[in-house]
């Protein structure tokens, strides 16, 4: 199963963890693959979940996300209570589920642009590489990816005046046969339908919209529809994308630092959104 993640929103880890609160889901997971997380600190992943006596702290894992490809995407206090959730549900039973982190191993210090660059195509490489091991070893795996990665079909998508196809790399694994779930994308309410609740999407289904009324991001004139793209529907209420930031981060001018740094190196689009960022955080705080 694939859950569709949205960065800044808080929603699709808290139904993992209230899935996953459910003694008999738990049991029979073996792995959760995500998206966030450099696989250069998979060690430190598996010792802090796994590892009853582990010295390893929550904050120790820091690096796993700041260190990731898009650093800027993860900082928020959800994943770090996923992480520590999942601990707290191992350490109370026999049965523990691991968390594989699907980037590529790669460190920041040096990193080109295009280096950087050449990471942005690669991860997807590694993502569907950690997913087929995952099966071959037959585990019983959840996928956490940013929710357009899951999608099951190849879709067109517009920036601007631009129309690019976009293959997602779960459409690339049709034979693992893997379920998808699409969270809410909208600020908007759904009549009649209580929250949080999970919806199969069928032809006969209200939230079986054509792409293009889903998310502005979806090209105009397309026939699919959202049930040819994935299987089920999450509504926990309205869009919320404005998930709190731990305040250590907030207040960590080292990282600032380096998060400019990066910036520069990814592009003047991320400089802005950071600068704007950081701007906001140093106000919150003084």
């Amino acid at each position: 199963m694939a859950i569709g993640d949205i960065h800044g929103s808080a929603a699709p880890t808290e139904l993992l963890i209230n899935a996953l609160s459910d003694r008999d889901i738990f049991e029979s997971v073996d792995v959760i693959v995500t998206e966030f997380g450099n696989s250069h600190y998979q060690a430190e992943m598996d010792d802090y979940l796994l590892n009853p006596k582990t010295k390893v702290s929550l904050q120790e894992l820091e690096p796993l996300w700041q260190d990731s490809i898009y650093f800027m995407a993860w900082q928020y206090e959800h994943y770090r209570h996923f992480v520590q959730a999942l601990r707290l549900l191992n350490a109370s039973s026999n049965h523990k589920v691991r968390i594989a982190l699907a980037e590529p191993e790669f460190k920041w210090e040096g990193l080109s642009k295009e280096q950087w660059q050449s990471l942005t195509k690669t991860r997807i490489v590694n993502y569907e590489k950690t997913v087929k091991l995952v099966a071959e070893q037959n585990d019983k795996a959840i996928l956490l990816f940013g929710a357009m990665h899951t999608l099951k079909q190849p879709v067109s998508l517009k920036r601007g005046e631009a129309i690019n196809e976009f293959v997602p790399f779960i459409s690339k694994l049709n034979d693992l046969n893997i379920a998808t779930i699409w969270p809410h994308f909208s600020t908007s309410t759904i009549p009649d339908i209580s929250t949080p609740t999970l919806v199969l999407l069928n032809e006969k289904s209200e939230l079986n919209s054509p792409l293009s009324s889903v998310s502005a991001r979806f090209a105009d004139g397309t026939n699919q529809k959202l049930s040819d793209v994935a299987d089920a529907y999450y509504y926990p209420g309205p869009l919320d994308r404005h998930a709190p930031v731990p305040s250590h981060i907030k207040r960590d001018s080292q990282w600032h630092h380096e998060m400019n740094r990066r910036a520069a190196i990814v592009n003047e689009r991320v400089s802005a959104q950071i600068a704007k960022q950081l701007a906001e955080w140093q106000a919150e705080t003084n």
